[in-house]
């Protein structure tokens, strides 16, 4: 069987575009406006051509079966929505930049793949009473594609990180007549076939102390407003982007909670997690090697999506392709 070929916009460091090539996927294209994140992106594909600049500014795009896009909701303002509605008749062109899914939608109708994949925080659906949410569901339904969506679990599916994402994948009309989309079941977990997977389990053979690869940052009062220490047989909190505020090492005591909005810090063993580790537990490859500063690091991890949501999503596509 040929492998199915994609190209991939709001790429980042390549985390969903690494799970889907995991799923059997090949990756012709990609873009990123960060030029960090194009850099851990060229560590893990090196032979994927990789565009660094704004997509808006891109006029052509290389013909695929698949279309990727983890596009950002930045622009989904009220203020850009009473924009939509007052101007969309006499210069829909000029409020372009303020729905960077447009530009999704631009490239999905220039391109014509069979699926397209779309990861967005949780809080998209119900953002602006979920209007956001609507405009994007219609838009890919007037390109003619059906969409499924649904809320995914990361440790369901083998990651030690307790992170939540809202997906959306879409089947061309042609094919979703003989095929219906559905999301591949848990993998992990208590009634899967296999246990979720831990702190020890991603993280326990790094080094305790990997010099020059951790936030030394003070621990400041924001920081210690909640709990940010899980145990080793525990999955961590969600990896942030912001160094300062990535979870601690599970190695040392707990944190305690001293009053509302209030934890102690306990023992001699604190630290952050260092950004290597922080890319373990999001499952990304050990070889990626972003450019930039500590904070750099830290940021284009925390901001990738995580492989194994890239893989589980992929594989339903995968199954029924090669069947």
């Amino acid at each position: 069987m040929k492998k199915l070929t994609a190209i991939s916009l709001f790429s980042g460091c390549g985390g969903f575009d690494f799970g889907a090539s995991q799923a059997g996927v090949d990756f012709l294209w990609a873009n990123d406006i960060d030029p960090v994140a194009g850099s851990a992106y060229r560590s893990i594909f090196p032979d994927v051509e990789f565009h660094v600049g704004d997509v808006r500014e891109v006029r052509f795009f290389p013909r695929a079966d698949i279309l990727i896009g983890c596009y950002p909701c930045t622009g989904f303002s009220l203020a850009a929505r009473r924009r939509w509605k007052e101007r969309e008749e006499r210069d829909l062109t000029a409020i372009k930049g303020n729905f960077l899914y447009l530009e999704f939608l631009r490239v999905l109708e220039q391109s014509n793949p069979k699926y397209f994949f779309v990861e967005n925080v949780r809080g998209m659906v119900s953002a602006k009473e979920g209007w956001f949410f609507q405009q994007q569901l219609e838009g890919f339904k007037q390109s003619g594609y059906t969409v499924h969506h649904n809320l995914l679990h990361a440790p369901n599916y083998g990651l030690p990180q307790s992170r939540q994402r809202v997906f959306l994948v879409g089947v061309r009309n042609d094919i979703a007549q003989e095929f219906e989309y559905k999301f591949l079941p848990p993998t992990h977990g208590p009634t899967a076939p296999r246990p979720y997977a831990t702190l020890r389990d991603a993280i326990g053979d790094m080094p305790l102390w990997p010099k020059g690869e951790f936030s030394e940052q003070c621990f400041h009062g924001h920081y210690l407003t909640r709990n940010r220490k899980r145990a080793w047989d525990q999955q961590s909190y969600t990896i942030v982007a912001n160094a300062d505020h990535v979870p601690l090492h599970p190695q040392g005591e707990p944190m305690s909670f001293v009053k509302k909005d209030t934890w102690q810090l306990n023992g001699d063993f604190n630290r952050r997690l260092s950004w290597r580790e922080c890319a373990r537990l999001q499952g990304l490859p050990d070889n990626i090697s972003p450019s930039g500063t500590l904070s750099d690091c830290y940021r284009v991890v925390g901001n990738a999506v995580p492989p194994p949501f890239g893989k589980a999503l992929l594989t339903p596509v995968i199954n029924f392709e090669s069947a």
